[in-house]
């Protein structure tokens, strides 16, 4: 699936945009503050259901309006065109469509529009709480496991029960039940994780291989799960053994909700030991992991949005990320400078300008007007 054309309406500084993709590589370019940034968060938020940029949709509203409003046409491989749509009002409803249809989540689109944003500043899933490296991984690892989303959901489920149980101060029989289903569910949950960073751990390596400013230690995608050694029978007695301890502590010590991923150099953990900018680069790399591995599988490579990257990397490192970028998928990068690209990739790639117009019709006079290039008779 292609994204040609995103149309927003009241999201941060644009107030009416209208811009164009290629099914290769585009780059959004323009001074500072030309909302460049404004239209990957657009994106994300319209097949994620969120911005990674804030937590609160009433921050993507332009000043003075109570509604937003983010299309994306989209083509799938056989030419077919879709638009997804949504909107947000500061009331804090949400709409949600497919080619006018209403949809309950966003869901769909994970499945067939999958969406990474790269943020130089937003480090959180390097550095943050295991908790977001576990939604991480819940979002990847249907890719290995068609039945992961049920199974985390009758895991969830009978999570919730237990920890109940265990606030009520009950230790017994009436555990069982529940415990023999997250023994059933949870062995599926860690075997179908370790999977997946089975599969993503080669192209991450190779990837930070590549995107890294110099050559570095090794790197290495480690699972951390207190379930690993069990298989089920072994979970429901572990449960079982510990329900004294876990009413003590009011919730379920044992299993996948638990675990957790080190991203490591050198044998060291890099969310408490890493700079920066070696958490930048593990994060890129991540991203450009999953693009690899989904490529060298066949399926859908997923659209990547990368803000500013180019000025996070030096000349070796840029015609990496290059030729990774033109070897196929969709990707959308800006920048305030195209001296970070060679002339043979401006060649190949879409570069759309972002500019302020002095009084553009129609629009706030903060709005922008987005342009191809060879739209114009311009050069690249």
């Amino acid at each position: 699936m292609i994204l040609e054309r995103l149309r927003l309406a009241a999201f941060r500084c644009h107030r009416r945009a209208n811009v164009l993709f290629a099914p290769g590589v585009t780059v959004l370019v323009g001074p500072n503050g030309a909302g460049k940034t404004s239209v990957l968060e657009a994106a994300h938020f319209l097949f994620r259901g969120a911005s990674p940029r804030t937590a609160t949709p009433r921050d993507l509203v332009t000043r003075g309006e109570s509604v937003l409003r983010v299309e994306g046409d989209l083509r799938d491989s056989a030419g077919r065109h879709i638009t997804a749509a949504v909107g947000w009002s500061v009331s804090g409803e949400r709409r949600l469509t497919a080619a006018g249809s209403p949809l309950a989540s966003v869901a769909r689109w994970e499945g067939v529009m999958p969406v990474r944003m790269f943020l130089p500043d937003d480090l959180r899933l390097v550095k943050g709480s295991p908790r977001r490296r576990r939604a991480y991984m819940d979002q990847l690892a249907p890719l290995v496991d068609p039945a992961y989303r049920e199974a985390l959901a009758r895991y969830d489920e009978a999570l919730q029960q237990r920890n109940a149980l265990l606030r009520q101060g009950v230790v017994g029989a009436d555990h069982a039940p529940w415990e023999a289903l997250l023994a059933r569910e949870g062995r599926r949950l860690v075997s179908s994780r370790a999977r997946l960073l089975a599969a993503l751990a080669p192209p991450y390596a190779q990837a930070h291989g590549r995107l890294a400013p110099v050559p570095t230690d090794p790197v290495g995608l480690t699972y951390r799960t207190n379930a690993a050694d069990l298989d089920e029978e072994a979970y429901r007695e572990r449960l079982a053994e510990q329900r004294v301890a876990d009413r003590r502590r009011t919730f379920t010590h044992v299993g996948p909700h638990r675990d957790d991923i080190r991203l490591t150099l050198g044998g060291r953990d890099l969310r408490e030991f890493g700079s920066q900018g070696e958490q930048r680069t593990a994060l890129l790399a991540l991203l450009v992991a999953e693009r690899e591995r989904a490529r060298g599988e066949g399926g859908d490579p997923p659209l990547l949005l990368l803000d500013d990257v180019m000025s996070e990397l030096d000349p070796t490192r840029r015609r990496a990320l290059m030729r990774i970028l033109l070897a196929g998928g969709q990707s959308i990068i800006t920048t305030t400078d195209l001296h970070y690209f060679t002339s043979e990739e401006l060649a190949m790639i879409e570069v759309v300008r972002l500019r302020e117009d002095v009084d553009p019709p129609d629009m706030a006079p903060r709005g922008f007007t987005a342009r191809r290039d060879q739209e114009e008779g311009g050069a690249r």
